[in-house]
């Protein structure tokens, strides 16, 4: 084989491994983000999104209750932000799980039902047996199962739940691919620095490809621009995003450490064999 020849069979081998390796980065993030409902959980909890979700729900109660005669400061005790995490915890669990993701909002009722017992009997007033009440708590209820609900996340479910459960296995089998092609690059180059080098240069391309994606968006700040009417979900997905970019960003920074330690390991056994 010649030299031209053999560089560019070991050319298209490279990128190859390099577009496998910006495939293998992608996945192991995706896996460890958005298909982890832990990840969720904790940019909930970093963004303050059940505080910002609790006086969301307030505003929504309040204003159904002017149309019930009902004072604003009877909602100051209906909800809590510790109600709103646990039915929330369990709805994004269900839902990882493949299951049928419903908020229960039972613990909701119950407390509805005795803050407005409180207020009946606090200022005397007389309660009509006409299921209004019930209406009142069941729309109550309703408020809040859809002030809690997260977007997209009943129409993407199907999709989210297949890419979960095959993720393991994309990971798995990337790897062996990169193994492979690894493999291939040593053992059929009689000269090892040379393999050493086609690798540099799939890892180099790596660095490059899964680094320009973060360095644009971060630098742009372009997930902030983003236009969501709840104050909560816009902080939970500034925050989930920019730390999936984050993510993505540190896997280029592992391929730029790699890439120069296999450019100084090149230059070394390159020196010795031409000693040799």
């Amino acid at each position: 084989m010649n030299s031209k020849v053999r560089h560019i069979i070991y050319g298209i081998i490279s990128f190859v491994l390099s577009f496998i390796l910006f495939l293998l980065s992608f996945a192991i993030v995706l896996q460890s983000t958005i298909l982890n409902p832990s990840y969720i959980m904790d940019n909930m909890n970093a963004s303050n999104y059940f505080v910002d979700k609790r006086d969301e729900i307030k505003e929504s109660l309040v204003d159904l209750g002017y149309a019930s005669g009902l004072d604003e400061k009877f909602f100051e005790n209906v909800v809590d932000e510790v109600t709103i995490h646990d039915n929330t915890q369990a709805y994004l669990n269900s839902f990882y799980a493949g299951e049928e993701a419903k908020i229960d909002t039972t613990a909701f009722k119950q407390k509805f039902n005795s803050e407005l017992d409180s207020y009946i009997s606090k200022n005397n007033l007389k309660v009509a047996n006409d299921g209004s009440r019930e209406y009142l708590i069941n729309q109550a209820a309703n408020i809040y199962a859809a002030a809690l609900r997260i977007p997209l996340f009943a129409t993407l479910s199907v999709y989210l739940i297949a890419l979960k459960n095959m993720m393991p296995l994309i990971i798995g089998g990337l790897a062996v691919l990169v193994a492979i092609l690894c493999v291939i690059i040593i053992f059929t180059n009689r000269w090892k620095h040379r393999a050493v080098r086609y690798i540099c240069y799939s890892t180099s391309a790596a660095f490059l490809t899964v680094g320009i994606i973060p360095a644009v968006l971060l630098s742009t700040g372009y997930m902030s621009k983003i236009n969501i009417d709840s104050r909560a979900f816009y902080n939970l997905f500034v925050q989930s995003m920019n730390n999936i970019l984050i993510a993505v960003a540190i896997c280029s920074v592992i391929f730029f450490i790699v890439s120069i330690g296999l450019f100084f390991l090149h230059k070394s056994m390159r020196r010795h064999a031409s000693e040799e």
